[in-house]
Formats: C-alpha cells, sequence, structure tokens
C-alpha cells in the first residue's frame, strides 16, 4: 500500500480511534470529500492561561503519511500561534527530520494542547 491509499487508510483507522476513545479537551474530523485534511478544536481546561476558550487549526496531512508529518495551522486567534501560519513542533513538517511515524492524530493534537497548558 502505497501513496493516498496508505495515509487514507491509516487516517481511517486513527478517525475511528478518536471516535472511539476521544482525547480530553480535542474534538477532529475530516473533511468528507478528503481525508487528508482535518479540522481541530481545542478547548482547553478551564484553568488553564487559554481555558474557557475554543480554538480551531486545521492539520493536513501528505500522501506519504504516516513516513511523512502533517502541516499544523491554528485558524483561531489565541495569543500563542499565528493565525494560518504552519506551526514550527517537532510533530510538523516545519521539522520533518524530527517526525516519528508511530506518531498519531491524536498524539500530534495532544502535543499541540500541551502549547496551550
Amino acid at each position: 500500500m502505497s501513496g493516498k491509499k496508505g495515509a487514507a487508510y491509516r487516517l481511517r483507522k486513527e478517525m475511528l480511534a478518536i471516535q472511539k476513545d476521544r482525547p480530553e479537551f480535542i474534538w477532529a474530523t475530516h473533511k468528507e470529500s478528503n481525508i487528508l485534511l482535518w479540522s481541530f478544536l481545542l478547548a482547553p481546561p478551564a484553568d488553564s492561561v487559554y481555558g474557557c476558550g475554543w480554538y480551531w487549526g486545521r492539520l493536513t496531512f501528505p500522501q506519504g503519511y504516516p513516513f511523512a508529518p502533517p502541516s499544523i495551522l491554528m485558524c483561531t486567534p489565541s495569543g500563542r500561534f499565528a493565525v494560518d501560519t504552519k506551526i514550527c513542533m517537532s510533530m510538523s513538517d516545519y521539522h520533518p527530520e524530527s517526525w516519528n511515524p508511530a506518531w498519531s492524530v491524536s498524539t500530534i493534537l495532544k502535543g499541540v494542547l500541551s502549547f496551550m497548558l
């Protein structure tokens, strides 16, 4: 399995895992017509700096996923991340050399949330 088919297979499995056991403070889904395009919503705990807020972002997965990282960007202003700008993280395509194929959508989003705690 290679290319988009391999990425789609893996991402469908990850979507099912998220639906079965959603990470706390995180919601995610993919675009119905393109499983490589995801939206997510973070709602950090009330006792955190960004608590009581809702922060929308997007993940764009390459056809080579899980062997290549996604781009991550936030769409909602927060003061933590620049809006509509790729986020510089070890789990993003900003630093592909540090990407680990064992990381999942859930892992990535928990990582983004951790920067808001």
